[in-house]
């Protein structure tokens, strides 16, 4: 009798000799890989494959999706007594907030994701193939959880396993590093404000933003692009004509640029026509020293933790330990200068809110460590908080799904901080947050996108033969606009621009445009895989206008970015790559607004099929979705995010003057 034989194959140059060798015994084999391009080189031998996204579990196969239930298992975990009758969640608390909510996305998206899904995909596939023996080929991983599920030992190899959270985390000399930037940002960024005495006038509202916001942004006063805030910049001139007294704290967390930081802030404090303040510079000796302090104090939990049963069973997924798989990741996330800084951050917000007293807090973002921090210090002084959105935000986006008991609840500290407001772009986003966020319905307010006010009346100012000429794009070529994405998975990464690079030396008609995600640094990545790969025929960009290259392109590739829908607002097609299965909910996939490419063989096809304007019928769905998620363009959503700032400082003032807050 044959026996069944599984294989599963994650990109090890011997699989082809394993499989042969397999072949040559008798066995039966059902091969599965990782992705298509594992796949087709192994097709391309002969061999009959499947891959980990032919198993995807949605909604409709089981009540839940595979996504569903691993967020359902983060949000329970953190709140399991692990430690002394106490939860994770507990055990990470400071000053009236939990740090685990500062760390929540890094654990997350760099590695439990992937790693949950991976065992509910392993689990289907070894039920649905019913196979006597597994073969696991290049991932500890995936071995470990073989052997987990098909209740065998270990196998023998023992390879090191490596953590994902460490190379976004900064490790080593926090101390040293948070000293640094003290010194650095702190000192010698010139600043107008900052810790001004008491007889001075005070800052009515404070402005959390980020240098990654400053990009090029349409003037319509000179026709031109200038370097600003795409967000805040017309807020804050709104907030300051209408006489708020506005102060501005930076932040940054991009090692490559703080260097530029003393310069940038010079020409944006300009720009805003107000103070531009770092946030280092609220940092003095005492908060360096308690950083240190506390984070010693983490470090001892920690190693009780790795000591504790309780702990260790608490990270079970679906009868799958996984202690021994994330133990690295969970030490090294301890040890992360994100974890370090959030006590510096902490108290860099309650010395700022008690030095400056603002009447309200603005924010671009509201899930940020410093921007937690904030809404922490403002929650306790009764000052109202508002917030922007400022990407898609899908039925999976961590940051926005909560259980009902992150956000009530007796013990204050344990809960997420939401603001006050949320100023979102359409009703759609608002219906979404009040059912999988478990947003109390006053928060959400319905503004419409400051950062498209300008888009109704510039792009009729486009202009085709300007834009593509500054991107040295030849003419009578099709242009294909590739958006790369901030992935936290680097093999996704790979895999990804890997795929669009091939397709188009496929498509010589075409031209591509690389359009960098502003978290982006490092362009030398996109250059020397397209080195690599053999293509020339395109241009790499970073701080070129978004809008512009809609404008001008045939096509738009990228995964799941909130681009994809500013394209199908302006009528154009999106081709979404979910080559490893992993962005199933995001809403214009799950929603086929966008031509889903899962097997990269497809791609050249799928691109040839819209430039041939044959997907008339699905462009059109798409342009109204877009339309319902993304909001009306009316040039207004700035005057509506100012005016609720306005209430909000009106409101409070009534309370105050009624005893009431």
């Amino acid at each position: 009798m044959i026996k069944k034989q599984l294989v599963l194959v994650f990109g090890e140059s011997s699989a082809p000799e394993l499989l042969e060798s397999l072949k040559k015994h008798g066995k039966e084999i059902t091969v599965v890989c990782a992705n298509d391009e594992i796949k087709t080189k192994l097709v391309s031998l002969g061999y009959e494959c499947k891959t980990l996204g032919d198993y995807y579990t949605s909604s409709s196969d089981s009540g839940n999706s595979e996504l569903q239930r691993s967020m359902s298992w983060i949000q329970r975990w953190p709140d399991t007594p692990v430690l002394r009758d106490r939860s994770f969640k507990e055990l990470l608390v400071y000053n009236g907030i939990s740090i685990y909510w500062f760390l929540l996305n890094r654990l997350y998206l760099l590695r439990m994701k992937e790693l949950l899904v991976l065992v509910d995909r392993i689990k289907k596939i070894i039920a649905v193939e019913r196979a006597g023996d597994v073969i696991v080929i290049g991932n500890t991983d995936a071995k470990y959880i073989v052997s987990k599920i098909m209740n065998i030992a270990q196998l023998q190899e023992k390879q090191k396993l490596r953590s994902r959270i460490r190379y976004k985390s900064y490790q080593g000399f926090p101390f040293v590093k948070l000293l640094l930037l003290k010194l650095f940002r702190g000192t010698f960024i010139p600043s107008i404000g900052g810790l001004r005495k008491p007889s001075q006038k005070r800052s009515k509202i404070l402005v959390v933003t980020e240098t990654k916001a400053w990009r090029d942004d349409f003037d319509f006063e000179t026709h031109q692009y200038v370097r600003r805030d795409v967000y805040l910049h017309e807020i804050i001139r709104q907030l300051s004509d209408k006489g708020h007294d506005v102060l501005i704290v930076d932040f940054e967390n991009r090692a490559g640029r703080l260097f530029k930081a003393i310069s940038d802030n010079i020409k944006r404090q300009k720009s805003f026509g107000v103070p531009v303040i770092a946030w280092e510079k609220y940092i003095n000796l005492d908060i360096l020293w308690k950083s240190r302090k506390v984070n010693n104090h983490f470090m001892r939990i920690w190693k009780e933790l790795a000591n504790s049963d309780c702990f260790t069973e608490s990270l079970t997924y679906c009868d799958v330990p996984l202690y021994e798989l994330i133990k690295n990741d969970l030490q090294d996330l301890f040890r992360s200068l994100k974890a370090y800084a959030s006590v510096a951050f902490i108290e860099a917000a309650e010395r700022i809110i008690e030095a400056e007293k603002p009447q309200a807090v603005l924010m671009h973002d509201e899930y940020g460590a410093l921007q937690l921090s904030f809404l922490n210090a403002a929650k306790k002084r009764n000052i109202p908080t508002i917030s922007l959105q400022h990407g898609l935000i899908s039925e999976d986006h961590i940051a926005y799904v909560h259980d009902p008991s992150h956000i009530t609840g007796d013990k204050k500290e344990l809960l997420f901080p939401l603001p006050d407001k949320m100023c979102v772009w359409s009703e759609s986003v608002k219906r979404r947050l009040l059912k999988v966020g478990s947003f109390p319905q006053s928060i959400p307010v319905v503004t419409g996108d400051p950062k498209t006010d300008f888009l109704k009346k510039a792009i009729d100012l486009f202009d085709y033969e300007r834009i593509t000429s500054a991107l040295n794009i030849p003419k009578e070529r099709r242009i294909i606009l590739f958006a790369t994405e901030n992935l936290y998975s680097v093999d996704e990464k790979v895999l990804i621009t890997k795929t669009v690079y091939k397709a188009l030396k496929a498509v010589p008609e075409c031209f591509l445009v690389v359009k960098l995600h502003p978290n982006e640094e490092d362009v030398s990545f996109y250059h020397q895989l397209a080195k690599a790969i053999g293509l020339t025929e395109l241009t790499i960009v970073k701080n070129s206008n978004l809008y512009e290259l809609l404008y001008v392109a045939d096509l738009v590739v990228l995964s799941f970015s909130t681009v994809g829908a500013e394209t199908m607002r302006i009528g154009k097609p999106v081709i979404s790559l979910n080559l490893e299965g992993l962005h199933n909910e995001v809403s214009f996939i799950k929603n086929k607004m966008a031509i889903v490419v899962e097997d990269a063989a497809d791609l050249v096809t799928c691109i040839k099929q819209c430039l041939n304007n044959d997907n008339s019928e699905l462009i059109d769905n798409a342009k109204k979705y877009a339309e319902e998620e993304l909001g009306e363009i009316d040039g207004n959503a700035a005057s509506r995010i100012v005016h609720v700032v306005s209430d909000c400082i009106e409101l409070q003032n009534l309370n105050k003057s009624k005893g009431t807050t």
